[in-house]
């Protein structure tokens, strides 16, 4: 298995090791950093080593100190010849950490001892007891207060999980598959189903001799384009088949099988009661792509009178030209701080990652969630009628209860968007693209002004390219996405206890043209 020089899909989508920033930070070029970006480009490892340690001691309070630990592990990994080096040269960097980075660094780290190119000649129970080790470690790390003031609860759940994959690959490396499939099938109970997860699994079938099994996850991590798994799952194909004649034809037939969700079925005691789902995701999140076609297909099967549906946009792990204020104002409500980030009736928070091959696995998660919440007794009936006039749309609203602690949302939505992200998803189903609170009362109406949402999100794509060119002069956005088509338009009202976050009921209207 390669090293590799970059954070993974799980720790860029799903918020581990993101440090928010001040909006003076993201503008202003922080102290050391010219140095710093020249210092990573140096070609021998010894001479970078040295310029990154000299340019943390010349700034160690600069905030890219905590990105300087993570290029001198990378490099002192590439640099060690021996295991013992290896080590030791990472908890040298790692105890100078304060805390809030060192949980990072040291997720980082495991990752880096179980991806060496040496992996195979490590000594066995040395490396299982390293990364118990950084497993302990971040385990006493995820309690402390420092961590706990930086990163919401969502990261920190993340940080606990995260090491169970590194730790199955010590663990079937040590000789010990029973544990390492035990471990990986415990990940895999709560967790979405990402690629690392797959080619580990893999590596277990194979060594267990369960070719089939063994195909079937290397597949799915192929997939997603990684290389290894595809060389993996190419032998086992040809152990299984005589010959790998046929496994490019097989691993086509994979990427584009389709999925066809079940029938719905009308509750039988249905209580009134309309499910909200709604889906953080980015059009630059590989991860993200189960979560999309999953709730693709809620809006297939499901009728609008039992599930509405909202989608919001986020620039996690990349850009994402349909964010706006509305999904800012949501993912700050939420404490979102990954992609994808599934939320069903404000109160239950879903795990649904992956990649196409695991569409399944995430609309049977989510499924779940909401046909249990359906069977709700319905708190409050709602009615809504939505109009477009020109450029307003105009919603007016009843509702049957006063509730005073709760919010009453009303949410501009454009049932389709065309954009091709790097994920690959070009049609994006019921993006929101702009909210109103209102005040408890028993009738309520709101007008959004089209150019007035068109203009809001332009210049919040403006204000977040204007603090990226502080780091990269010539960036500046491929496509923006912030024009709302007046003909795919629905407005969706929900009504949100302000504490416990639970939607208590939802409706769902189409806005009709004058």
């Amino acid at each position: 298995m390669k090293l590799s020089a970059t954070l993974t899909t799980l720790t860029l989508c799903m918020g581990i090791g993101l440090v928010a920033q001040t909006d003076q930070q993201r503008q202003t070029p922080p102290p050391g950093q010219a140095e710093y970006q020249a210092a990573v480009q140096i070609a021998d490892l010894d001479t970078r080593i040295k310029e990154l340690r000299r340019i943390k001691a010349a700034y160690p309070n600069s905030v890219i100190a905590s990105r300087i630990d993570t290029q001198l592990l990378t490099a002192v990994a590439k640099n060690a010849d021996s295991f013992e080096k290896l080590l030791s040269s990472q908890k040298e960097i790692i105890a100078q950490a304060k805390p809030a980075e060192r949980i990072g660094l040291v997720y980082s780290a495991a990752q880096q001892i179980v991806g060496h190119e040496s992996l195979d000649s490590f000594p066995k129970q040395d490396l299982l007891k390293a990364i118990q080790g950084y497993r302990a470690e971040a385990m006493e790390l995820i309690v402390n207060p420092e961590v706990k003031a930086r990163y919401s609860e969502t990261i920190i759940t993340n940080f606990k999980y995260a090491f169970e994959i590194p730790l199955a690959k010590a663990m079937l490396v040590s000789g010990d598959s029973k544990a390492a499939l035990a471990t990986i099938e415990e990940y895999g109970k709560t967790r979405p189903y990402i690629e690392p997860y797959y080619n580990v699994l893999g590596d277990i079938y194979v060594d267990q001799k369960r070719d089939r099994e063994a195909l079937d996850a290397f597949i799915s991590a192929a997939v997603i384009g990684n290389s290894d798994a595809k060389e993996k799952a190419r032998k086992v194909f040809a152990r299984i088949n005589g010959d790998a004649a046929n496994f490019d034809e097989e691993l086509e037939r994979r990427q584009t099988q389709s999925f066809h969700p079940p029938a719905f079925k009308i509750p039988a005691d249905w209580k009134g009661k309309t499910v909200l789902a709604e889906l953080f995701t980015g059009s630059e999140c590989p991860p993200c792509v189960a979560a999309d076609m999953a709730f693709d297909a809620f809006l297939e099967t499901y009728p609008a009178k039992y599930l509405a549906i909202l989608e919001y946009h986020l620039p996690i792990p990349g850009p994402d030209p349909m964010m706006n204020l509305a999904s800012k104002k949501r993912a700050d409500f939420y404490s979102v701080n990954g992609t994808p980030t599934v939320v069903v009736d404000g109160a239950t928070k879903v795990p649904a990652g992956g990649y196409m091959a695991h569409t399944r696995d995430s609309f049977d998660r989510v499924k779940k969630e909401i046909d249990v919440a359906m069977e709700a007794t319905s708190e409050i009936t709602l009615k809504a009628t939505a109009r477009l006039d020109g450029d307003n749309v105009h919603v007016d609203c009843e509702f049957s209860k006063v509730i005073e602690n709760a919010d009453y949302q009303i949410v501009l939505v454009q049932a389709e968007v065309e954009h091709k992200g790097g994920n690959g998803i070009i049609f994006h189903k019921m993006v929101a693209r702009d909210i109103e609170t209102v005040k408890p009362s028993d009738k309520a109406s709101v007008t959004f002004n089209i150019p007035e949402s068109e203009k809001a999100a332009d210049a919040h794509l403006t204000e977040l390219e204007t603090s990226r060119k502080a780091r990269q002069p010539d960036w500046k956005w491929p496509s923006r996405q912030n024009k709302i088509d007046r003909a795919k338009l629905k407005a969706i009202v929900f009504v949100q206890d302000k504490e416990t976050k639970l939607v208590y009921n939802a409706f769902v209207t189409d806005v009709i043209a004058n």
